[in-house]
């Protein structure tokens, strides 16, 4: 359903209240810098505490009680899902959501697979999604003008629940402010504060009522934090989950799936360096095919300029947009997100990489508490995938490690039965519909 009608006029306290957002949000910085002092200290138990867990049995996801349906005629549930891959889990949830209850409302910010479960979108903001501070501040107005009309609807048509879907960065804020307007704010897709920013967790145990995480390791985390987390799978590994893209065999061709991302300024900044990786492992494995796999026609767009920049597409390298069936994936090059997850239950071997300036590289171990920095790899509890941190003139040694898992059989095959460890740990019944009761059942609060 698409955008329906004027926004609430913001008053000026909704702008006083996003303008002290900001100061808070500059405040920030304080525990950042008290963590620069400690973190080499400190960080080294906290990775060997972590790695620990990682290593425990998975327990079973959390259940919560089936709602009355008659309980929730006329309802709401305003939903936020800042990116793609959250905008789809979203919609998986807000299907199973309007299943149990269909006379609940459904409506907020999110893409075209919210719209298209249902939900009525009041603002469209999935190609919005920015990362960093470059990027924030210079999408800083667009920001502003969407807080302070959030403010103005929850005062205008009160929701009874919020729910958050990752983007963690605009949806802590957001779930504060509704948990202080006697909204219940719910969130699902744990922020990664266990990896690389452990005072942010406070910030979270303010923000919500409850944290659905999608992962077994992060539910007794969360809860050591003081956070009411509960388990419940991942929406976009539900089982059955469908047969691996991978063929069961070492391919004497192999397709190999290009990832630069899914946010726009990722594709821009990273275009460069998987072309670069595609050229050099075509050169070591001449009968290799290469896919580039792109979320949208705008990335799309990003893509063609910055390929343009790098010395256009090498021959030979398909550009998709969307699902297709191209065949079989034997490897895949990504960067880390939740592409690495899905290409992971895809018995999909691969190689991942995280770009970051050259001095966050060197500083890595003193301060990052995760192990690795790949799901498929904290999932496993050990590295089972190939992970490099990476600067912008790092594409030709990518494509060294793409052509290594292309070259050698025997490792393409371990890995792929590691992947399916993975799998099977993730895997789980009725997730959506899980994830839909505990919503709802918030509400019902």
């Amino acid at each position: 359903m698409s955008e329906d009608g004027p926004a609430p006029r913001p008053r000026l306290s909704d702008h006083l209240a996003v303008l002290w957002l900001l100061v808070l949000t500059g405040l920030g910085v304080v525990p950042f810098l008290l963590h620069l002092v400690v973190g080499p200290f400190v960080t080294a138990r906290a990775r060997r505490r972590l790695a620990a867990r990682l290593l425990e049995p998975s327990a079973a996801p959390d259940e919560a009680p089936a709602p009355d349906p008659a309980a929730w005629a006329g309802k709401t549930v305003f939903v936020v899902a800042g990116e793609p891959s959250g905008d789809r889990l979203a919609a998986r949830v807000v299907t199973a959501m309007r299943a149990r209850a269909p006379g609940l409302v459904v409506r907020g910010y999110g893409g075209p697979a919210l719209a298209a479960a249902g939900a009525r979108l009041d603002r469209s903001i999935v190609d919005h999604a920015v990362v960093g501070f470059v990027g924030v501040l210079t999408s800083l107005p667009y920001w502003w003008r969407l807080c302070a009309e959030t403010l103005a609807r929850f005062r205008a048509s009160r929701p009874d629940v919020l729910l958050t879907v990752d983007f963690p960065g605009l949806n802590v804020r957001l779930a504060r402010w509704a948990r202080r307007r006697g909204i219940r704010a719910v969130h699902l897709v744990a922020p990664q504060t266990w990896a690389w920013a452990p005072w942010r967790t406070a910030r979270w145990r303010r923000a919500v009522d409850r944290l659905l995480v999608t992962f077994p390791f992060e539910a007794s985390w969360f809860r050591d934090a003081g956070t009411d987390a509960r388990y419940v799978g991942h929406p976009l590994f539900e089982a059955p989950l469908p047969p691996p893209r991978s063929p069961d065999a070492w391919p004497a061709s192999p397709l190999v799936e290009l990832r630069p991302g899914s946010r726009r300024r990722d594709v821009r900044r990273q275009t460069g360096l998987v072309l670069d990786a595609a050229r050099e492992a075509a050169a070591r494995v001449p009968s290799a095919r290469f896919l580039v796999r792109l979320a949208s026609e705008r990335a799309r767009a990003a893509f063609d300029v910055a390929a343009a920049r790098s010395g256009g597409v090498p021959p030979g390298v398909v550009v998709r947009v969307g699902p297709s069936e191209d065949g079989p994936i034997a490897a895949a090059l990504s960067t880390s997100g939740t592409s690495t997850s899905e290409l992971a239950v895809a018995l999909v071997p691969m190689v991942v990489f995280y770009r970051l300036p050259w001095l966050l590289r060197r500083l890595r171990p003193l301060y990052l508490a995760a192990p690795w920095f790949s799901m498929a790899n904290l999932l496993a509890g050990r590295e089972v995938v190939v992970e490099r941190l990476v600067s912008r003139g790092d594409g030709a040694a990518l494509g060294v490690e793409l052509a290594a898992l292309l070259s050698d059989g025997a490792r393409w095959t371990a890995t792929r039965a590691a992947l399916a460890q993975v799998r099977a740990r993730v895997a789980h019944p009725e997730v959506a519909d899980r994830a839909a009761r505990a919503v709802l059942a918030e509400a019902a609060t």
